[in-house]
């Protein structure tokens, strides 16, 4: 077994029902993927902005990338599990997307 299918078979293991993945809606298509909002928290070294009652809600979604008709783009409207963000960023590593979505929270 190669490596290119050895990832292939982790992506498999990561984006299963019974592990870690579940099925959400992104832009009206129903996709195994893992949203996870604390890890943003851990890597980050900024400060949240916060005004006035008014801060920036983060969320990353890790996802396989053929799983998308396209690969999302800075700015780019997103919808997940019906609610609006903007993607922040989207990297791509071995098929898998990692998309960080923001949005205005009150």
């Amino acid at each position: 077994m190669s490596l290119k299918d050895q990832i292939q078979s982790d992506l498999s293991t990561f984006l299963n029902l019974d592990e870690f993945a579940e099925s959400h809606d992104i832009d009206g298509r129903q996709v195994l993927a893992v949203v996870d909002s604390d890890i943003l928290k851990i890597r980050s070294d900024r400060r949240s902005e916060r005004y006035d009652g008014v801060y920036k809600g983060e969320v990353a979604v890790f996802v396989r990338a053929a799983d998308l008709p396209s690969r999302p783009v800075y700015g780019q409207h997103m919808r997940l599990d019906g609610k609006l963000y903007l993607v922040a960023e989207c990297t791509e590593n071995c098929g898998m997307l990692e998309i960080v979505l923001e949005a205005n929270e009150s």
